[in-house]
């Protein structure tokens, strides 16, 4: 600054020195004014991006007045939000509605500690805008904290969920390396729980606000659970589900492994019960096949022998009698010759697709030929089809009494019934031959097997035998379920 005394100095040199007298006097006045417009107009805050607000603030120790603009990303119970280079939560008294993706101009007094935040922030809203495009990142790289309080894009695995009280559901999730939890608000789980039909292990696509658990800061669930950081949803839409989760979990492999087991136990079983049947059904045949003998070639041999030990006998004394006996004898071993032949062609003709009247009209037929009775059959109802091991054992008894109505009744007339109901058959032998006393008949000690033989076939397939004998003929009844 000039010296006042040189500037009196100059005014007094005439008129030019008047002139800058007045210029230097208003010169004088208006350069401290100026200055302190300056000053003033320093003070007052100026519009700057959430980062460069963020970094100011960090290198105050007094919260630094800021003016940010951005557009809102949450606006439940806590406001938080976000332009191109950062995000910052807003602590406003609300004076008029702000909506999601609404773009929004804070003055206030800017913090950083433990987060960014604004306060005692008046908001203006600027203009409905749309919400910004989430940034996808991963659970490890969202436990970085460098995204803190963006709106942020994320795939992690459903532990489990549960009520979090009034703040709505909790979803306890696992990705990485990092155990974090994700927090519906109440106001959009309208008293049920979304997430009902997802099951632990899904896996899931989540959108929300990035809320860093900060050590020691950090309290209530999230401390309990160890989460590194919590994602504040803001709807049900911020929930995808991307897939299912795995079928195989520990308890279905373990329930498999037992199915697994069972079916190899019943498997066993199985095949030494099949094992097992099949060498029933062999050693029944054989008891047939037995049977079968006896009434045929065994008989006939015990009557060869017969009638040859008596021509033996006679040939010395009487040659003419002697010769009648061997031509019975040699009648005999024809009539077994025959026997044989029928028994081995019914053997042979035994189907398992043939119905029970169709071989029982062969077997018919094939006695006919050696032996002079007239035989006939008579088949009442619908003919049905019954299972192998029934048809096979009726026919047998069938079988048994025709040949015992020929050789033993040397019966005339034998008339077959078969009749057919719903669900049960009925097999009747009826012949005029002459009777027996059942109670009389030799057993397997005396080596006769035909009656025993009979019962036991129809114990084989729960069959019911009625048998009545009188001096008038031989009546033989069966009656088998399917």
């Amino acid at each position: 600054m000039r010296n006042p005394f040189v500037i009196r100095a100059v005014c007094k040199s005439g008129y030019l020195g008047s002139v800058f007298c007045a210029c230097a006097l208003v010169a004088l006045l208006l350069v401290p004014a100026a200055r302190m417009a300056g000053a003033q107009e320093s003070s007052e805050p100026h519009l700057q991006s959430i980062e460069s607000a963020i970094q100011a603030a960090s290198f105050s120790a007094s919260p630094v007045p800021v003016v940010v603009r951005g557009i809102v990303t949450l606006n439940q119970h806590r406001i938080v939000i976000e332009d191109r280079t950062g995000a910052v939560e807003v602590q406003s008294p609300r004076t008029e509605q702000i909506a999601l993706g609404d773009e929004v101009e804070v003055t206030g007094r800017m913090t950083i500690a433990p987060e960014p935040q604004v306060q005692e922030g008046q908001m203006r809203r600027l203009w409905g805008g749309s919400m910004p495009l989430p940034l996808s990142i991963t659970p490890d790289q969202a436990a970085d904290g460098e995204n803190e309080l963006f709106l942020v894009q994320t795939v992690a695995e459903l532990v489990d969920f549960t009520p979090a009280g009034l703040t709505g559901v909790r979803l306890n999730l696992r990705g990485g390396h990092q155990n974090f939890s994700a927090v519906l608000p109440s106001d959009n789980v309208d008293g049920e729980l979304p997430v009902r039909s997802m099951q632990p292990g899904a896996t899931l696509r989540l959108t929300g606000i990035l809320m860093i658990n900060h050590g020691v800061e950090a309290h209530g669930a999230e401390a309990d659970h160890g989460d590194a950081f919590t994602l504040q949803l803001r709807t049900l839409e911020d929930i995808e589900v991307i897939e299912p989760p795995s079928w195989w979990t520990r308890a279905h492999i373990l329930m498999l492994a037992g199915a697994a087991t069972i079916l190899i136990l019943i498997g066993i079983n199985s095949y030494y019960r099949i094992k097992h049947a099949r060498y029933r059904a062999v050693a029944e045949e054989r008891a047939s096949i037995a049977r079968d003998i006896h009434d045929t070639l065994a008989q006939g041999y015990a009557g060869i022998t017969l009638q040859l030990e008596a021509a033996q006998q006679m040939i010395q004394r009487d040659a003419e009698r002697a010769g009648e006996l061997l031509s019975e004898a040699l009648q005999m071993v024809r009539h077994s010759r025959d026997e044989s032949h029928v028994s081995i062609d019914i053997l042979r003709s035994l189907s398992r697709n043939d119905r029970l009247d169709v071989l029982i009209a062969r077997c018919i037929q094939q006695l006919r030929s050696a032996s002079e009775s007239t035989m006939e059959q008579h088949v009442l109802g619908e003919p049905a089809v019954f299972s192998y091991n029934t048809v096979n054992n009726l026919f047998r008894i069938v079988q048994e009494a025709l040949v015992n109505a020929v050789n033993h009744a040397h019966a005339q007339k034998i008339v077959v019934r078969v009749v057919y109901r719903k669900g049960e058959v009925m097999v009747e032998v009826n012949d005029d031959g002459r009777g027996f006393d059942p109670a009389q008949v030799l057993g397997p000690q005396e080596g006769h097997y035909g009656l025993i033989g009979m019962r036991e076939r129809c114990a084989a397939i729960n069959a019911e035998l009625e048998l009545r004998s009188t001096s008038e003929g031989t009546t033989v009844r069966v009656r088998a379920a399917a």
